[in-house]
């Protein structure tokens, strides 16, 4: 048995993806033997370009633009049924996994954070909105699996993949009319904050919400929210932070009028430091926070800026 990463280059996250990759492998798969890289790009400079690796050898799987369908058709070409495939954490690396395996009649699981090869191929994922962690037994190749999301990264060797062979795709299915692809005007750098503030129910309005942005961008930083602020149209959704959202690590997190629910305290765990504001001193992330702050937000915020400032 072997294992594959499949890595997708149009991705503006990929190093991030290869770091996830890389990490992963050498947690769980140490002992298995290294297959091939395939590397979903425009063109092979892209893939020469990267400076990075995480295996010697990769294929390179081209297409002017981005189309799962033609990916999938390229992909099941290379496709051995006793293989195991690792996909990155993103959308597309969880959509591909799933419809991969449909296509080869083998097994999926997203979201996964880890893995043992022995008679079986067994992984683990969080379950009941990461509540409990579960165990599934994987029964039949190929083995695709996608990352969960916030998964420890590891620094990728320095160097190019040896490119052992171009796959060209095809143009787009006949069942696909047309096709338009749009940047979205709202992302931005979230998932690379080294600051962030996360900002709650309790901040009680979109004004608020505006006002912490702005705070966010004077600290060098991002702001996310947590869900009820991302259902009351406060900030988009790709600022969603927790276990359906962002998976974070900043240096810094400072969280406003956000109680601490484990959906979203999943998003924000790994940083390095938390800080929390509530008025409610009782707050569930009060307790789970380097330092709590028992006081609206608006001074404490208006405060840190004036340091900042200095």
């Amino acid at each position: 048995m072997r294992y594959h990463c499949i890595i997708d280059a149009y991705s503006e996250d990929i190093i991030r993806q290869m770091e996830e990759l890389h990490a992963f492998k050498m947690a769980f798969l140490k002992e298995a033997e290294e297959g091939v890289s395939y590397v979903l790009c425009r063109d092979r400079t892209v893939v020469e370009g990267l400076g990075r690796r995480i295996s010697g050898s990769a294929v390179a799987i081209i297409a002017e633009d981005y189309s799962p369908e033609s990916v999938l058709d390229a992909l099941g070409r290379e496709t051995v049924s006793e293989d195991i495939y690792l996909f990155g954490s993103g959308i597309s690396g969880t959509e591909l996994s799933v419809r991969l395996a449909a296509r080869m009649k083998g097994s999926s699981v997203a979201a996964v954070h880890g893995l043992e090869c022995k008679e079986h191929v067994t992984v683990k994922k969080m379950v009941y909105a990461s509540h409990m962690e579960g165990t599934f037994r994987m029964k039949k190749g190929p083995y695709c699996i996608s990352l969960a999301k916030g998964m420890d990264r590891q620094e990728l060797e320095h160097g190019t993949f040896h490119i052992m062979k171009e796959m060209q795709c095809t143009g787009l299915p006949e069942s696909v009319v047309s096709r338009k692809t749009t940047a979205n005007e709202a992302a931005g750098g979230l998932d690379e904050a080294k600051v962030v503030i996360a900002a709650g129910r309790g901040i009680r309005n979109k004004e608020n919400a505006d006002y912490l942005r702005e705070a966010a961008r004077a600290l060098g930083g991002e702001l996310g929210v947590s869900r009820p602020a991302a259902m009351n149209a406060w900030a988009p959704m790709n600022r969603l932070i927790g276990v359906s959202g962002a998976m974070l690590q900043p240096d810094i997190c400072i969280t406003a009028g956000v109680s601490g629910a484990a959906a979203f305290y999943a998003g924000i765990e790994k940083s390095k430091f938390i800080v929390a504001i509530n008025t409610d001193g009782q707050a569930p992330i009060m307790k789970k926070a380097d330092v709590a702050v028992a006081d609206d937000f608006v001074p404490v915020i208006k405060a840190l800026r004036k340091l900042a400032e200095r």
